[in-house]
């Protein structure tokens, strides 16, 4: 018997297709949404297509122009679906950039006369005076701050402001420096012109002042003001804002350190506002004993007997049988005579 022989067998071949008759209404379903997502990856791809063109036509616009022959560009991804092209428009890319600049300009113009409504102070630097340059800088940031100006618009309206000398200073400091009013900020402008406004010696003897600085008989608001006003025309007094608070605090008033000190506060604004609310504690605190005082006379006063003055003024007087004697005596017409008065028991 010859042995049997084992046959391997092939599995069965899946159909390509799932038959209508099993889930008809699922195969029908998922056909639906297959054919949605194709759709939304077919317009995704276009506006990709949009972009890739928009950039390469905005990149080309602002490279300068080479003599040289332009290079291949690099093959781009193909993507899911063909890309329409964009026609160029006549006016080039170059129409948005003019756009932005013309609206740029048109808002520019906008806040330059709003800015002007407000008569804003002018400086012309005819003396070299660092009081004066410092008080219109303080005017110009108060107005700033009142009409909410941008940063990027502070440079430029302070510099219209300019008149005379300053203007021709301003002038030979924006081409010798290359500078753009557009991109340089506040404090850059500040320091340039207390370079050129603010001589060394006014400097070294402000230095020498803010060394000597104290509150004494001054308010928290007087000493803050004096203070800011060293601080803010010599750059480099103090450094930074915690090196600030101590200064300032260690200056302040005994009766006043002592309770600040005691916070050990980290800031110059809480510094300023902890010695303003002790100084007014210290105040309210100083009438109401002054008040206890006038009121605790009142009490004494009300105390005191009324005829007082009347017996401290009739003890002093002899007593009746001397005075009727005297008058006695005093009436007659003898000499008087001397004798030895007793007082009568």
């Amino acid at each position: 018997m010859s042995p049997r022989r084992y046959t391997r067998r092939s599995a069965p071949a899946l159909p390509d297709e799932v038959p209508e008759q099993v889930g008809s209404d699922e195969v029908r379903e998922l056909r639906a949404q297959v054919a949605v997502l194709t759709g939304a990856m077919r317009q995704q791809g276009e506006q990709i297509g949009r972009l890739h063109e928009l950039v390469a036509r905005q990149a080309a616009a602002a490279a300068p122009v080479s003599q040289d022959p332009p290079a291949p560009a690099a093959p781009t991804p193909v993507a899911a679906a063909p890309v329409t092209p964009i026609s160029r428009t006549a006016s080039g890319s170059s129409a948005p950039i003019l756009e932005v600049l013309e609206a740029e300009q048109e808002r520019s113009l906008a806040v330059l006369t709003a800015f002007k409504r407000f008569n804003p102070p002018t400086f012309a630097g005819n003396v070299k005076n660092p009081w004066m340059m410092e008080s219109w800088l303080f005017a110009m940031e108060a107005l700033f701050e009142d009409i909410y100006t941008l940063e990027k618009d502070k440079v430029r309206l302070a510099a219209h402001c300019l008149e005379g000398p300053a203007r021709s200073w301003w002038t030979r400091v924006k081409n010798g420096r290359s500078l753009d009013p557009t991109t340089m900020t506040w404090e850059a402008f500040r320091e340039i012109l207390l370079m050129e406004y603010f001589p060394e010696s006014d400097k070294r003897k402000i230095k020498k002042d803010f060394c000597k600085l104290r509150q004494e008989s001054r308010s928290v608001r007087e000493y803050e003001r004096e203070f800011l006003h060293m601080v803010d025309c010599v750059p480099g007094l103090v450094h930074g804002d915690r090196d600030r608070a101590e200064v300032f605090e260690h200056e302040l008033r005994p009766e006043i350190f002592k309770t600040v000190h005691a916070l050990w506060l980290k800031t110059y604004e809480e510094v300023l506002d902890r010695a303003l609310w002790v100084e007014r504690g210290n105040a309210i605190a100083r009438k109401e004993r002054e008040a206890f005082e006038r009121d605790k006379d009142k009490e004494k006063s009300k105390k005191r007997p009324a005829g007082g003055s009347t017996e401290q003024s009739s003890s002093k007087r002899p007593p009746r049988y001397l005075r009727s004697q005297w008058q006695t005596i005093k009436e007659s017409d003898d000499p008087l005579p001397v004798c030895d008065l007793r007082w009568e028991s």
